[in-house]
């Protein structure tokens, strides 16, 4: 037991708290505890705290400074911004330069482009084709594929139904832009969904456009005569109808413009269809030759007072038609008074008309020949007084001047000729043919003259016949009316 007791007091000993003394230079005097030589430590270790708290400080304020800096963007010339703040639209319309908003995420800047964007609708309603068809078509247009099937396959070739029921086939590009008020934004997702929104816009408005119109309005944009002062191309009808869904869906997107690329019949009546428009476009061609040959005999009859002689004349056949003599016979002299130049109210209005051409010769004859006619037969009558006077006097002397003069006229003519017969000759039978160059210099002259007149009765049928058409014709007019 004592041995146990002793054991345990020197194990106490052993676990008491050692301490160490240390002396330097081995100057017994001088003792230093540990904390005496931590100090310096202690401070370098402050010190680096105050440098790294420092550093840490700067760079804060360095982020920080950042963070602020990065809420300026530049807005580009061909876009819009839109400011954001904590996720709602504060600012619309932000125009081109430097511009600030709340850095992320408390706000942003987000930038709309303004661009024009195509749109290419290329499959849509026209049918699926190869490559060398394709290329057909790039060079020769619809005119290169004639001939093709009777067919469609619902599922590669496509079409719109007019509203006669014919099948046509049509491309379009279309050109279209973001508004500046970022709704595009707000409504749309992404670059994809605008695209197809687009096109089902672009869908929509030509197959409505294209059930309001026959295939001959379609194609070539030429309406019927009873919508002609309505008609619109399929291209103006289609972009509104376009831009009405893109309105109702309030999407931010504007149609700019709206262009068909391509156009054909089916592809096995595209010859008939050609034969059609060749046929109408020579009956164009030949309207306006006659239209201008027209313009160009007006012209020539009246210069540039044809149309309101023209419209005179007509408005004189009405009134004969309708029983309105009175007003007839002052259309009539208004008719004459500008064919003579003379100033004429017409619907409270004066004209005064420059008259050319053949109706200012016509008169200028007619009165060189009134003129001719009243001058010939003032010198007629002063011929026949003055020959009256002479037989009076003495009849024998008068009739044997008249008798000479006579004879002198008779024989100066070409046609006639003189034989001379000896004196005495109590019988003489000749067997005279007449001389073939006289003869034949005759008839020339007559075949001349009945040809000129044939000419002049064919001129003046022709005109009458023309008059009495157009008066038919303003008479018709009238009844309609």
């Amino acid at each position: 037991m004592s041995q146990m007791n002793a054991a345990n007091a020197e194990t106490k000993r052993a676990r008491r708290a050692a301490s160490v003394t240390l002396r330097q230079g081995g100057d017994a005097g001088h003792t230093h505890s540990v904390g005496d030589l931590m100090d310096p430590a202690n401070k370098s270790l402050a010190e680096a705290l105050r440098i790294a708290y420092r550093l840490l400080m700067v760079s804060i304020f360095v982020m920080l400074v950042l963070f602020a800096v990065s809420g300026f963007q530049q807005i580009g010339a061909s876009e819009v911004g839109v400011r954001l703040t904590l996720g709602k639209i504060v600012a619309r319309d932000l125009k081109q330069g430097l511009t600030f908003s709340w850095p992320q995420p408390f706000g942003d800047v987000l930038k709309v482009p303004t661009t024009d964007q195509t749109l290419d609708v290329k499959n849509a309603f026209f049918p699926n084709l190869t490559s060398a068809e394709e290329k057909t078509l790039a060079e020769k247009h619809d005119s290169g594929l004639e001939g093709g099937r009777d067919t469609l396959d619902p599922d590669t070739d496509g079409a719109v139904l007019t509203a006669d029921g014919s099948i046509v086939h049509t491309r379009w590009q279309v050109t279209y832009r973001r508004v500046s008020d970022a709704r595009s934004l707000e409504r749309i997702s992404g670059e994809a969904e605008e695209r197809n929104i687009v096109m089902a816009a672009v869908r929509r408005g030509v197959i409505h456009a294209a059930a309001t119109m026959t295939a001959d309005e379609v194609l070539y944009d030429q309406p019927s005569k009873d919508r002609e002062a309505t008609f619109e191309p399929i291209a103006a009808v289609a972009k509104r109808e376009a831009q009405k869904l893109l309105s109702e869906m309030d999407v931010g997107l504007e149609i700019k413009q709206f262009t068909r690329t391509e156009k054909m019949p089916p592809r096995f009546l595209i010859k008939d269809f050609s034969a059609v428009q060749t046929a109408q476009a020579e009956a164009e061609k030949e309207r306006t030759s006659a239209e201008q040959e027209a313009r160009e005999k007006l012209s020539n009859a009246a210069g540039e007072a044809a149309p309101i002689i023209l419209a005179q004349i007509d408005r004189y056949g009405n009134e004969l038609t309708t029983g309105k003599h009175d007003e007839a016979e002052a259309t009539l002299k208004a008719i004459d008074d500008l064919m003579q130049r003379r100033p004429v109210t017409i619907d409270g209005k004066e004209v005064r008309p420059n008259v050319s051409g053949r109706v200012s010769t016509t008169l200028a004859e007619a009165l060189q020949y009134k003129t001719s006619v009243v001058s010939k037969a003032r010198s007629d009558a002063e011929s026949f007084n003055a020959k009256l006077g002479a037989f009076r006097a003495n009849p024998q002397v008068f009739l044997s001047g008249e008798w000479t003069d006579a004879y002198k006229t008779f024989s100066s003519r070409e046609s006639v000729q003189f034989m001379l017969l000896p004196p005495g000759l109590e019988r003489l039978v000749l067997m005279i043919n007449r001389d073939p160059d006289i003869d034949k210099k005759i008839k020339m002259e007559e075949a001349a003259k009945i040809a000129e007149q044939a000419q002049k009765d064919r001129e003046k049928k022709r005109a009458e016949e023309l008059f009495q058409k157009t008066l038919q014709g303003t008479s018709t007019e009238g009844m309609n009316n």
